[in-house]
């Protein structure tokens, strides 16, 4: 079985490169992070911070400043899973393809949803600014605008700001921006970029005010919008405004023929994960919720 366990092994570490690829949230990942050796559940962000400028002096020269840093915790909190159970299968071949394409669905159509969804909402959660509002073609771009005029006033960076759409609002901001085209015989009528900040769509049900991730137990799986919830209509964002980390342990496959317990191939995936608006810079966040 050492070559089903390999193949295995390949198509299992694949999963997060498919996520980095699938993701809208993965590039917020922090950097400047590091894990807490003595407790597995923090991660600590350094922080940084320096005086402003006095006046220099021909006599003293420059006054002297200070600068300060600070690894600030942050504990995570999502830990998620599952095992799946492949009945024996002889041809090594057949089971690797299984296997993959058992990731592949997975990564795309549960895992990357529900950790988009829970990190979308924990940017709503921590916003510094969130404004209720019904959108439509004559408004929409005015709510954009006032969006970045918000981040502006608190002297947010505008290099790197992220507008997630959310993807009912793509016709609308067509609609409000419309563009003439010539004969060509391919046309593209998607924005991707408005005034300097780039526009990522988001499916609608990652766009929530509430979600609940459901526990496996019963037969219910994954996550859904809580009866309350209401539709997000975008987030603008500068990215340094977040804190986001996953300790993510890679997936574990155990064949039949080393399978204590059953006749069966498993495959195992676990995440451990969250996300923050770190509320010094909350203000870098801007959230407009549907009325």
């Amino acid at each position: 079985m050492a070559n089903t366990l390999a193949t295995s092994q390949k198509y299992l570490d694949l999963i997060l490169e498919l996520f980095k690829k699938g993701s809208v949230t993965a590039r917020l990942d922090s950097e400047s992070m590091q894990y807490d050796n003595a407790d597995a559940k923090i991660v600590k962000v350094l922080k940084v911070q320096t005086t402003g400028m006095g006046d220099y002096s021909k006599n003293t020269g420059y006054p002297v400043g200070s600068i300060t840093t600070a690894w600030t915790p942050f504990e995570l909190t999502v830990d998620r899973g599952a095992k799946f159970l492949l009945d024996r299968i002889d041809d090594d071949e057949v089971l690797g393809l299984t296997i993959g394409k058992a990731a592949q669905v997975f990564t795309d159509y549960h895992m990357i949803p529900e950790l988009d969804a829970y990190r979308l909402n924990r940017y709503y959660s921590g916003a510094g600014k969130k404004q209720t509002e019904t959108l439509t073609a004559s408004n929409v771009m005015a709510a954009i605008d006032a969006a970045a005029s918000y981040l502006n006033e608190k002297d947010v960076p505008e290099n790197g700001r992220i507008l997630y759409v959310n993807q009912n609002l793509e016709s609308i901001i067509r609609a409000a921006l419309p563009r003439q085209w010539s004969s060509d015989a391919v046309v593209n009528t998607r924005i991707t970029g408005y005034n300097g900040m780039e526009i990522v769509y988001v499916p609608s049900k990652r766009m929530q005010t509430i979600i609940e991730l459901k526990s496996g137990a019963n037969d219910e799986w994954g996550f859904e919008a809580d009866a309350a919830s209401k539709a997000i209509n975008f987030i603008l964002l500068e990215p340094k405004s977040i804190v986001q980390a996953s300790k993510t342990a890679k997936g574990k496959f155990i064949s039949a023929d080393t399978n204590p317990n059953l006749d069966s191939n498993e495959f195992h995936f676990r995440v451990f994960h969250d996300a923050f608006v770190i509320e010094e810079l909350k203000d870098g966040v801007y959230a407009s919720v549907a009325a």
